[in-house]
């Protein structure tokens, strides 16, 4: 006989992926229609009026700039984990994980579908992990430090100190992470302890811990992986300030050092469909420091969102194309 409480019941039910997304496609159109309400849709499309094409050429531009440079960091973390992959199968994959990432929150289906690919293609599936998993923790570390520089600037500890606090925060975990993962004896002992565990030698975690362990020691390599993540931040941040000139929106770029960072964090909790919502919520609460209407704050969201998308479908089209020619 179960003694399951409701709450536990109740969990359970949740997590059912079907129950899950459904939960995060309300969330989303609910965040959206209280927006979209509370900022008149009329003035929203006349935002839209107002694009220039000159600008969304640039957009696009920015935004294979940013992947070809993630392909780059790529290809190093995983010539350090000794897996060699050539720059142009890196960057069909990762065109392909942005187009799964429309479809899942956090940018979990893109970073499924490049494990999946590439430990099918190498047979080094921990290696291949490893190397995502520190591609995200150097994307945030440089995104934060890139917010914590433009806290310094404006130095506003009354009005800033949450955002001292979560920046802050999230920056010494991440530190935290690189740190103890190159210490050797502390990697040494992890995998003597789960080594002691006899479900460990099934469940090959010795292995996984291994591969964990950072592996990019030359100073030379370190320092260009660290470059290219700050270059892919500028690129992004860049873009974003592209968008607003386009619509025409008094966006100053130094805010957006500390805006892009703060978007990025919540966007990646996994609690609506693709950030749908979060995103815009995000924007018109910045809005008013930027001395912007709401209805704009949405527009330039939406936009935003729009671009990236119309960018992500050319990974559509080439993981259909390979599905094609595998067949």
């Amino acid at each position: 006989m179960q003694n399951d409480s409701p709450l536990t019941r109740l969990w359970e039910f949740l997590k059912k992926p079907a129950v899950s997304l459904s939960l995060r496609v309300v969330v989303s159109a609910l965040l959206l229609a209280y927006l979209i309400r509370l900022s008149a849709f009329t003035e929203i499309a006349r935002a839209f009026s107002r694009i220039k094409p000159t600008y969304l050429l640039a957009f696009f531009a920015l935004y294979f700039i940013s992947v070809s440079l993630q392909a780059i960091r790529w290809k190093i973390l995983l010539k350090a984990w000794d897996v060699t992959q050539t720059f142009g199968v890196l960057l069909r994959r990762i065109l392909i994980g942005l187009f799964f990432n429309n479809f899942l929150p956090g940018s979990l289906g893109g970073d499924a579908f490049r494990l999946y690919a590439g430990g099918r293609d190498t047979g080094k599936v921990e290696s291949v992990a490893a190397t995502i998993f520190y591609e995200r923790v150097l994307s945030y570390a440089s995104l934060v430090t890139l917010g914590l520089v433009a806290l310094s600037f404006r130095f506003d500890l009354r009005r800033d100190w949450l955002f001292w606090l979560l920046l802050g925060g999230v920056f010494l975990a991440l530190v935290g992470i690189i740190t103890i993962s190159t210490v050797p004896s502390f990697g040494q002992w992890a995998e003597g302890f789960v080594s002691r565990f006899p479900v460990a030698e099934k469940m090959r975690l010795k292995d996984w811990v291994h591969s964990f362990r950072f592996k990019v020691r030359h100073p030379i390599a370190l320092t260009f992986v660290f470059l290219i993540s700050f270059l892919i931040q500028f690129a992004d941040i860049i873009s974003y300030w592209v968008v607003g000139s386009a619509i025409q929106l008094p966006v100053k770029f130094s805010d957006l050092f500390l805006f892009v960072p703060l978007l990025y964090l919540a966007i990646v909790l996994p609690l609506s469909f693709n950030g749908i919502g979060i995103r815009e919520s995000v924007f018109v609460l910045f809005a008013a420091s930027w001395g912007i209407a709401s209805a704009d704050a949405v527009a330039f969201s939406l936009t935003v969102f729009a671009l990236g998308l119309a960018g992500s479908l050319v990974g559509g089209i080439i993981y259909w194309f390979d599905r094609s020619s595998k067949k």
